[in-house]
């Protein structure tokens, strides 16, 4: 049997590596477009975990919120609430003093102060009980029973 040797022209061979070497630098240009196909986690996104969900059933004649709802995020205590006919939540601050909890925000109608008995305790009681203040001219009681 007998092999041929293959003897190319340099110009042929010239043009043979340029025409390997063209898709492989398409390649390597094209994958700098390409975005990954599962997003990388942010490892620095606090986790925010419910503790509470308060639901208030006057709300709309009183001008309350309908939920108020208190959540951890990374050690921190947060809050917000939500009022009737209005599509976003507001922010509200949280104070714990002693075995209360103090929520404050500000709505349309004014500051509103919402202190609620007990909500701090060991052993939370599935009700509450409290007091609320809406303004410098509207406050009330508050009686409830905990969503979660």
């Amino acid at each position: 049997m007998r092999t041929k040797t293959l003897f190319l022209s340099p110009i042929t061979a010239v043009a043979l590596c340029a025409a390997l070497a063209s898709p492989a630098a398409a390649q390597n240009v094209a994958s700098d477009y390409v975005r990954p196909a599962v997003e990388a986690a942010r490892v620095d996104a606090p986790v925010v975990r419910t503790i509470a969900v308060y639901k208030f059933t006057a709300s709309r004649i009183l001008r309350l919120p309908t939920t108020i709802t208190v959540a951890d995020s990374a050690g921190q205590l947060i809050a917000n609430f939500r009022l009737a006919n209005f599509a976003n939540p507001g922010a509200m601050s949280v104070e714990v003093m002693g075995n209360d909890l103090v929520l404050q925000g500000e709505t349309p109608s004014g500051l509103l102060t919402l202190v609620l008995y007990r909500q701090n305790a060991a052993d939370v009681p599935s009700t509450f009980v409290g007091w609320w203040s809406l303004g410098n001219e509207e406050h009330g009681d508050l009686r409830g029973r905990t969503a979660r």
